[in-house]
């Protein structure tokens, strides 16, 4: 990236959450945690000190089947950036004191998701539409699980999903390959241990509930989640399924945002997302209202997608939604952070990067007729799964439809 003046390199690991046993929940995510905590150089305030006295941003993120962290730094400071992600990676010590403080910090941000409704639905959502699977279970993990954790459960886990192979290292910026190379091979030990071997784990198909679930609660609005078909991760159905999402619910042009909130003010946003992993995918559609518009709400939105599944898109809607997705591309594409996600991301899911002109070719390939095949594919289904959060009683909330 010639043109760049800062720099991003990610280590992602290449397993989640969905590679927990019942006795791990939460760990990869409790693991994550922990590796900001003091290593063998350096303590966390120093690792936290160093990267922040250059303008630098490090961060990490669990996910169901990834662990990312990543470092953004002026491309001056390569080198740091790849010494620190290196020292949290490879050197943590799992102090006894960095894990009890750490548990308490795992409680609270349970807490926080507990009392944000908008936070609370998306998780409340997973558990009801993938039931007792393991896409079903939350990411954080259970109070139980996180205050079970000692010293010798954790550096277990470590040990057994973290070595180079079940790594990707992405590197982005205005660098030579040769500098890149002197840099991972400096940092990032490429020989695995003895008997390690990456096998990143593929769960079957999970059973999708289409079914209905109220947490109810005293609060202002009504948080609703609504949950269709969905497709598996790979670079052609994430493509048109995208593209679909664009026209649907995909910003203030798109047919949910313009009927919903637009023509009859039901809702302050309203909007659809895809989900994509290894075997299974959704596909959602999110808004809040009040309880007492909730039923016409979601009647509404129902009559946009039977209106969907019957008529279909138009070329119009085609065009724009690519026209859309080709410029959120390019500026993506400029920025190192994301350039870092997609190598990363690309590697894990396709064993392959595709550049942004592949991208932009299988883009423009889309024809109106995959758009429609696949808008039938996810929704023409008996009914669609509603979870949702608010203070209606359960009678009322039964009323609320979920067929086309």
């Amino acid at each position: 990236m010639k043109h760049a003046a800062s720099m991003g390199v990610g280590l992602f690991v290449k397993e989640g959450s969905l590679a927990e046993t019942k006795q791990e929940l939460g760990y990869f995510h409790f693991l994550e945690h922990m590796l900001f905590k003091d290593s063998e150089n350096r303590t966390s305030k120093q690792i936290a000190t160093e990267i922040e006295r250059v303008g630098g941003i490090l961060n990490g993120s669990t996910s169901r089947e990834y662990t990312q962290y990543y470092v953004i730094s002026i491309k001056d400071k390569a080198e740091l950036a790849f010494d620190i992600l290196s020292d949290m990676i490879y050197r943590p010590l799992f102090r006894e004191e960095d894990i009890k403080v750490e548990k308490g910090v795992v409680i609270e941000e349970m807490r926080s998701y507990e009392d944000a409704p908008d936070d609370f639905v998306y998780d409340y959502y997973f558990r009801n539409i993938f039931g007792k699977s393991h896409y079903g279970r939350d990411i954080i993990g259970t109070k139980d699980s996180v205050t079970g954790v000692t010293r010798k459960s954790i550096r277990k886990f470590y040990e057994k999903h973290y070595f180079p192979s079940n790594m990707v290292l992405s590197v982005s910026g205005n660098f030579k390959w040769d500098e890149v190379l002197r840099l991972a091979r400096k940092y990032f030990p490429f020989e695995n241990p003895k008997g390690k071997e990456s096998n990143p784990i593929v769960l079957p198909t999970p059973k999708k509930h289409y079914t209905k679930h109220l947490s109810r609660r005293k609060i202002e609005q009504f948080n609703i989640m609504l949950g269709a078909n969905g497709t598996p991760r790979n670079f052609k159905d994430v493509t048109v399924t995208q593209l679909m999402s664009t026209i649907l619910g995909g910003g203030m042009a798109s047919r949910l945002f313009q009927n919903i909130r637009e023509k009859e003010g039901l809702c302050y946003s309203i909007y659809s997302f895809p989900s994509f992993y290894r075997s299974t995918g959704l596909f959602s559609i999110s808004c809040a209202t009040s309880k007492e518009k909730a039923n016409q709400c979601v009647g509404l939105i129902l009559k946009e997608l039977d209106a969907l599944v019957k008529n279909g898109f138009t070329e119009r809607e085609l065009e724009d939604a690519k026209s859309n997705q080709l410029g959120g591309m390019a500026i993506g594409y400029e920025l190192p952070e994301n350039r870092m996600n997609n190598i990363g991301l690309q590697d894990i899911y396709f064993g392959k990067y595709y550049s942004l002109e592949e991208r932009m070719k299988a883009l423009k390939s889309v024809s109106l007729d995959e758009l429609n095949e696949r808008a039938k594919l996810t929704f023409s289904i008996p009914k669609l799964h509603l979870s949702c959060v608010g203070d209606m009683s359960e009678s009322a909330f039964q009323k609320i439809p979920t067929s086309l």
